[in-house]
């Protein structure tokens, strides 16, 4: 019996990338949506609210899907570590560190997303990435700077914002492990199936947290603007866009799907232009063809997978 490395999976553009695209732009409009909504909503009551109405909205596709709802029981303890990790705490530090960094510090930090999920990937042992892959991400990054950089005045290190930085840099080391780890379970769960009951679990843990901005909240006074971006919020840019995200690292692995995310500023400053009167400048639209360039790479590059292969040599 030899252990060899086998090129998994295939490089080849396909209806996955299709929907990483759909989940990319989902998400860019999120953005948007969110700055409207947060007007009338207070963070941690927009968050509460957003969580339980997605949970809902996921646990009803499986339903119609006529999917088995229950888990087996030894996964138990394991989705429980996934929901708190993937939503419970990744949501409580990306709400609090966009509030207590600057923008551009948290768009930066959360640009080093594809790259961290790529050292977490392969320090699992799940992936090992290609001289081809790792270039495309170094790309993307150096596109993403130049993005930001020209939208949101540079970045900023300051002890005012270190608070911040580092609650986003931590949302990205427990996204990227939310991320690899669901590898196991997706050969056995379908990835509607893992997004919702990850998401269930992490929603009930975040209530304790939201409960007080929940209990004053003012819903009469909210317009129905708020409550649509709300649900906007809750059924695409989680129920959706998770299930989509999950789907893609089922079938392209974690590092190919992770540099997509380096599209979402991209995509956010277009919308916000178009919604919120934001303009692209030269040196933005430069970034995103560098962007767009190190996508392509990291897409095509090989991602190499231990596989156990039996041989009679």
């Amino acid at each position: 019996m030899k252990l060899k490395f086998t090129s998994s999976p295939k490089s080849d553009f396909g209806w996955t990338d299709m929907g990483m695209l759909l989940a990319i732009t989902l998400w860019a409009l999120n953005f948007s949506v969110i700055k409207i909504a947060l007007r009338e909503f207070t963070p941690l009551g927009f968050n509460g609210v957003r969580l339980i109405f997605a949970s809902g909205i996921l646990f009803l596709f499986i339903l119609l899907k006529k999917e088995k709802v229950g888990l087996s029981r030894q996964d138990w303890l394991r989705f429980l570590f996934l929901g708190l990790v993937g939503n419970t705490f990744y949501q409580l530090c990306f709400i609090h560190g966009l509030n207590w960094t600057t923008a551009s510090n948290s768009a930066l930090i959360i640009a080093m997303s594809p790259a961290i999920i790529a050292l977490v990937s392969t320090a699992f042992r799940h992936e090992r990435l290609s001289w081809l892959a790792w270039g495309g991400i170094i790309i993307s990054f150096i596109g993403l700077y130049l993005v930001i950089t020209q939208q949101a005045g540079g970045f900023e290190w300051s002890l005012a914002n270190l608070k911040g930085d580092l609650l986003i840099l931590t949302g990205n080391f427990l996204w990227a492990i939310y991320t690899v780890s669901s590898n196991n379970f997706l050969k056995k769960y379908s990835p509607l199936k893992f997004t919702t009951w990850t998401m269930i679990i992490g929603a009930v843990f975040f209530l304790p947290f939201a409960w007080a901005d929940l209990r004053s909240l003012p819903k009469a006074q909210i317009s129905f603007t708020a409550w649509g971006g709300l649900i906007y919020s809750g059924l695409f840019a989680l129920a959706v866009c998770y299930v989509l995200w999950y789907s893609s690292v089922k079938k392209v692995g974690n590092s190919r799907t992770a540099i997509y995310d380096n599209l979402v500023p991209l995509f956010t400053i277009v919308f916000a232009g178009l919604i919120l009167g934001e303009r692209l400048t030269w040196q933005q639209a430069l970034g995103a063809v560098v962007i767009l360039s190190g996508v392509i790479m990291t897409r095509l590059g090989k991602v190499e997978a231990k596989e156990l292969v039996t041989s009679k040599d």
